[in-house]
């Protein structure tokens, strides 16, 4: 035999006596215990699985729950944001109604005086110093006036519409004890046909109200229409 042959051989016999000895050695008892422990290794590894998975869901949820309560604080910050927006718009529109009634007094008045002194200026017997204060070339200038404050009475209002204020309607309607206020009564009819209107039925405006969509800015004062008993 080959020296080379008695070195295989002398190797295959070595691993033969290892691979006898280790058998002998692994006893039934201590497969068993190996196998407990590769049980006991198993339900560990499952219960951290398991609380790994239920931590996770709970901070799922929490976070849904924080995005959802985020999410609805910045509804109610843009609602508050949005209504004192509107109030403090509403309020400066309020503001203008003062100066809308002046030029509204100011237009009557006008009115009334250009219709007196037509009558006066109809009357044959006036002095001359009479005739030039109801001149045509005076009235013209008198005219002009209250054109340039129509002009601006109406571009208030369009400023007023474009902010969704309109006049609240009086004249016709009846009494309504949430646009209107009643600062007088009457039994006398305005009609032009002299029929009496209904019971409760505004005659007269004595200021002009506004409101909004969703509210009255400033009450209508009126007159309403009550027979006599």
């Amino acid at each position: 035999m080959s020296d080379r042959r008695r070195v295989w051989a002398t190797l295959a016999d070595l691993l033969s006596r290892l691979e006898r000895d280790l058998a002998a050695q692994q006893s039934p008892v201590a497969v068993g215990d190996l196998e407990k422990e590769v049980r006991k290794l198993g339900k560990a590894q499952f219960k951290t699985t398991m609380l790994l998975e239920e931590q996770t869901q709970q901070t799922a949820t929490a976070l849904a729950a924080l995005e959802a309560q985020q999410a609805q604080q910045a509804e109610l910050v843009e609602k508050l944001v949005a209504e004192r927006v509107n109030a403090a718009r509403q309020e400066w529109l309020a503001s203008l109604l003062p100066a809308l009634d002046g030029l509204d007094n100011a237009i009557a008045s006008g009115k009334r005086y250009l219709e007196a002194r037509d009558q006066v200026a109809a009357r044959p017997d006036l002095t001359a110093a009479q005739a030039m204060l109801v001149s045509p070339a005076d009235r013209a200038k008198l005219s002009s006036w209250l054109d340039g404050l129509r002009m601006v009475r109406d571009r208030l209002l369009a400023v007023l519409e474009s902010g969704g204020v309109t006049p609240i309607p009086t004249v016709g309607q009846m009494f309504d004890p949430y646009q209107h206020i009643a600062v007088a009564t009457t039994d006398e009819s305005n009609g032009s046909n002299g029929t009496p209107p209904v019971a409760g039925v505004i005659v007269a405006e004595d200021r002009r109200g506004y409101r909004t969509a969703d509210r009255v800015l400033r009450y209508a004062d009126v007159v309403v229409y009550r027979p006599k008993e």
